[in-house]
Formats: structure tokens, sequence, C-alpha cells
């Protein structure tokens, strides 16, 4: 594919809580673009709170896609992601405007902008329900030890927490005789369709970020986030199969509070923990990840000199050409 055939997408990756959405606002504005959200758990609606949704003023200030459009109880895989966000980025970009993906899903970004390919084989709804019901009598961590016995790169790849992940490669893995990294592997030989670059947003001060980290997971539980956590508590209560959305950080330290096992304070500890370890993960996902630079907020004095940063990052990857609205 030639290069000038490609769509032109700028992407706001990076770790929690590292003003991904600003900076997103700030590029459609400056350059007349759409945000298409990059967040595996921002996709379910009713959970505006623990999830991190734009604010409805954040949401006015642009254009935005792929937010609070899923019911909980509705299944949503890397597949349907890739498909769905394609579908806006070429959409955006054949109305002249600029594709801007914002968000810290290291997997989506990835096989978003690379162009993976899926293959629909190796699916079987019986054997994956047997999977998830020992999930649920035994926990994920049987599972996820099989897995690293079968496919230790797989493993690598996927947190031990991610139970549709998990169940996902058993389930490939016993049905294709293959390990399932292999069909990962496979997709890569497929050319993006993007002329890309990745601004992963970040701190040089790892304390300082943890320190934005426990002041946001006060300012939700200051916003209502307790009262959304039950309610969403409540809604599970007597489902067969759990929510994805269940498993989001916010959600699953909640609920044992809801269930009396822990107090409050000790489920808020829980809360920014996880958060912390799950901003680490990010920051080793997209050092690793191709066609990626590092914007560490901490280096610039104002928000107008992180997008102004920002901007030559997209010069320089030819994704923007310097005019002061995106142009095809």
């Amino acid at each position: 594919m030639a290069l000038e055939k490609k769509i032109p997408v700028a992407a706001g990756v990076g770790p929690t809580a590292t003003g991904k959405t600003e900076l997103g606002i700030r590029l459609c504005q400056r350059l007349g673009g759409e945000i298409v959200s990059c967040d595996s758990m921002q996709i379910y609606e009713g959970l505006p709170i623990g999830t991190a949704q734009p604010t409805p003023e954040e949401l006015a200030a642009a254009p935005h896609h792929l937010i609070g459009f899923l019911p909980v109880e509705e299944p949503f895989s890397v597949s349907d992601y890739v498909e769905w966000a394609g579908t806006l980025l070429r959409d955006i970009h054949a109305r002249g405007k600029l594709p801007i993906l914002v968000g810290g899903t290291g997997l989506y970004a990835r096989s978003l902008l690379r162009g993976f390919s899926f293959e629909e084989n190796g699916r079987d709804e019986a054997l994956r329900q047997r999977l998830f019901q020992e999930a649920q009598d035994q926990g994920i961590e049987p599972l996820y030890q099989r897995l690293q016995q079968l496919d230790p790169k797989a493993a690598e790849e996927i947190h031990p927490n991610n139970v549709k992940r998990v169940i996902r490669a058993l389930e490939y893995i016993q049905l294709c005789g293959e390990p399932f990294s292999a069909q990962a592997e496979r997709s890569k030989t497929v050319e993006s369709p993007y002329q890309y670059v990745m601004l992963c947003l970040s701190y040089r001060d790892r304390e300082a970020l943890y320190q934005r980290i426990d002041r946001r997971v006060d300012l939700m539980l200051e916003r209502g986030l307790l009262a959304e956590a039950e309610a969403f508590f409540q809604r599970c209560q007597g489902e067969e199969k759990i929510p994805t959305a269940a498993q989001a950080i916010g959600y699953k330290e909640l609920f044992p509070y809801f269930r009396g096992e822990v107090s409050l304070e000790e489920a808020a500890e829980n809360i920014k923990r996880e958060s912390r370890r799950y901003a680490k993960r990010q920051i080793t996902w997209f050092k690793r990840e191709e066609q990626t630079e590092f914007l560490y907020v901490d280096d610039y004095p104002d928000c107008e000199s992180l997008l102004e940063a920002a901007l030559q990052v997209l010069a320089r990857w030819d994704v923007w050409k310097g005019e002061t609205a995106f142009e095809q």
C-alpha cells in the first residue's frame, strides 16, 4: 500500500491519569479532528465514573466515539474493537477530519494501528462456558497457570486477572492444537493501513504519577463512585456470567466491600494500589511498541507547551503536515 494512501492517525496513549483526554481534545481543536476511544472499559454504558469516561464538558468540547455505548452484559472482543474503530477511522478521514485515538488499552491500540487480522476459527461456545464456570468455581489462577504451561508467550501478554482473554487463549489452544500466540504472529504480516504515531504520555517522576493516581481515585469517590459501583454490584447478582466490566479496577475492589469482607478504607487503598500497578504495566507495554514516542508531562511548563511538542512529533511522522487545520 502506497504511503500517501494510508489514513493518518494521531494516537494519544499511555498510563492512567496522565492527561490523555485533555491532549486529545486540544489536538482535535487545533487540527480539526475527532476522537475515537481506545479504552476497553470506557465502552460500557452506566459506568462513567469508575471507567473515567470523559465528562459532559469534555464530550462537548470535541466529537467522541466509542464512549459508553455498550451494555455491560454484551461481549466485546479485540476483533470487535478493530472492526468498529477501523470503520470510524475510515469515516472520519473520508469527511476530511483527522482521526485521533485516545486511551490506554495497549492491546486495542496495537491491534488496530498495526492492521492485525483476526481469525474466527478456534471458537466453541460450550467449551468457553465450561472454562468460565471453572474460573467462577476455582478462580482464574489455575487457568492462568495452565496458559503459562501451554503458551508462555501468550501468558506474558495477558494479565492474570483478564478472565476473558485467558479463557479465549485456552479455548483457541484446545480447539486448534497450536499456541494462541501463533495466531497473533500470523496477523502481524498484514501491512498497516494507517500512517500513525503513538504519543505516549508519562511522567519521569514516577512518584508524581502515583500521587496523581491517588488523587484521581479520591476524586472518583467524591463524585459518586461508591453509588455507581453498588448499583453495578446489585446488577451482577444472580448473573450466571459475570460481566467483563466487573473486572475493571474500581469495581472489583469495591465488590468485597459490598459483601462485608473489607472496610471502605481498605477498598479505596486497594483501588489506588491496583491503579498504580496498572499504570506501571501500561508504561512497560508502550515502551515495547513500535512507532511510539514518549512525551513526559513533567518536562513541560504548561499544556500549550505539551501540545506544541505533540504537534512536532505528528509532523515528524508525517501524520500532520503543519497546517493549522487538518487537510487530506
